[in-house]
C-alpha cells in the first residue's frame, strides 16, 4: 500500500508513540506538538489526522493510504470532521472568532463548537490548532473549557516551537510531544524533493547551514542573504592579514543594505554571525590541512584545531548575545572583528 507518509522525513519515533497510543487505546483527547519552527510538525499533524480517517489504514496503526475517499477528501480540504485553524496572514494573534465563534454567534460556530459536534463520516473529529501559543487570551480561555470537558470523539492537536509559551492550564491538560531538528539528509532531501533549490550543491550548502529546519533552509536561499554570506566570505578568505575595521565597514554596509529596518538588521546580524563562524570553519580546516597549521596553533598554545575553533566561535557567541540584547549592531561587529583579527594575530590573552 502506498503511504502518504512518504512525504514525511523524520520523527519516526513520534509516529511509532502515537501508533502504540492508538493500538492500545490509549490516544489522549489533546496534544501539544512542541518542536522548532520548519521541521515538519504541522505536516505530521496533519498526516496523523489523515492517518485516523482513512478507510485503508489497519486498526491501530498509523498509515494513510493518500487514495481512498476519505484521503481524498481530506487531502482536498473537504472531509467534514477535520477543523484547522492558524494565524491569519498580516496578523500577529489568533482570533478568539476562529476559536469559539464572531461576537454575534460566540459558542455557536468555531473550532470548539465543530469538535462539539458529532462526527460526521468517521470515529473522531480532529482539530489542530497551528502557532497555537499566538491564541489571544479570550481564545486561549475558550479552549480551556472545551480541554476541561472534551468530547469523547475529540482529538486536538496544539502545534507551537515551545510549550512554555501556552498557558500552564493548557499545558497541563495535553500531553506534550517534543519534535526535533531533522538531520542535514533529511533537509537536503525536502530541498531537492520539494525543487526549492536548483542543484544538489545548493541543497548541500543550504541544508549545512539550516540547523535542521526547512523554513531557515529556506530563508537561507534569500538573494540578499546569499550576497552577504559571499561579502563575509569573500572578507575572511584571508583572515590573518585583514583589516578588521575595513572588513567591519564591508560588512556592515552590506547588511545595512539588505535591512530595512532595525529589527530586520538583527536579524541578519545574527544570520552574518553564522556565515561568518562558517568562514572561520572553513579556514581552519584550510590551515589545519597545510603548512601554516602547526605554527597557529603553537601560537595560540591549544592541542587541536577544535580548541582553536572553540575559541573563536566564543567569541562569536558573545557578539550574538550582545546583538539579541539589543547593543548597537555596528558597534558590536566593530568590536568583534577588531578583536578577532588581534586574537589570530597574537593568540587569546590566555595563552599569552
Amino acid at each position: 500500500m502506498a503511504s502518504a507518509w512518504s512525504k514525511l522525513r523524520g520523527h519516526q519515533e513520534q509516529r511509532a508513540l502515537f501508533a502504540r497510543s492508538l493500538s492500545h487505546g490509549r490516544l489522549s483527547h489533546a496534544y501539544v506538538l512542541a518542536g522548532p519552527d520548519g521541521i515538519g510538525k504541522r505536516v505530521f499533524a496533519r498526516l496523523l489526522a489523515q492517518s485516523i480517517f482513512c478507510r485503508e489504514c489497519p486498526p491501530g496503526q498509523i498509515e494513510a493510504c493518500g487514495e481512498c475517499r476519505a484521503c481524498r477528501s481530506f487531502e482536498a480540504g473537504t472531509w467534514p470532521d477535520y477543523i484547522e485553524v492558524g494565524l491569519p496572514e498580516g496578523k500577529s494573534e489568533i482570533p478568539i472568532s476562529a476559536i469559539a465563534g464572531a461576537a454575534d454567534k460566540r459558542g455557536r460556530e468555531g473550532l470548539c463548537f465543530e469538535l462539539s459536534m458529532a462526527p460526521q463520516a468517521s470515529s473522531r473529529r480532529v482539530a489542530i490548532i497551528d502557532d497555537a501559543h499566538r491564541m489571544n487570551a479570550d481564545g486561549a480561555n475558550a479552549l480551556l473549557k472545551t480541554l476541561e470537558e472534551p468530547p469523547a470523539s475529540a482529538l486536538i492537536l496544539l502545534i507551537c516551537e515551545s510549550a512554555d509559551a501556552l498557558l500552564p492550564t493548557i499545558r497541563s491538560r495535553c500531553q506534550t510531544i517534543r519534535f526535533f531538528p531533522l538531520t542535514e539528509a533529511d533537509v537536503r532531501h525536502v530541498l531537492l524533493d520539494s525543487q526549492i533549490v536548483e542543484s544538489p550543491e545548493d541543497a548541500r550548502v543550504v541544508a549545512a547551514m539550516a540547523e535542521g529546519s526547512v523554513t531557515l533552509a529556506q530563508q537561507l536561499l534569500n538573494p540578499d542573504l546569499r550576497k552577504l554570506r559571499d561579502v563575509v566570505a569573500r572578507e575572511f578568505a584571508l583572515f590573518e592579514a585583514m583589516k578588521p575595521l575595513d572588513v567591519a565597514k564591508q560588512i556592515a554596509e552590506e547588511l545595512e543594505r539588505i535591512s530595512s529596518g532595525t529589527e530586520e538588521q538583527r536579524q541578519n546580524a545574527q544570520w552574518l554571525l553564522r556565515f561568518l563562524a562558517e568562514a572561520l570553519n572553513l579556514k581552519l580546516r584550510k590551515l589545519m590541512a597545510g603548512d601554516f597549521s602547526e605554527p597557529l596553533l603553537q601560537r595560540f598554545g591549544v592541542r587541536s584545531g577544535a580548541d582553536l575553533l572553540s575559541t573563536l566561535l566564543d567569541r562569536i557567541l558573545v557578539a550574538a548575545n550582545q546583538i539579541e540584547a539589543n547593543s548597537p549592531v555596528r558597534l558590536v561587529l566593530d568590536a568583534l572583528f577588531d578583536e578577532l583579527a588581534r586574537m589570530m594575530r597574537l593568540g587569546p590573552v590566555s595563552a599569552r
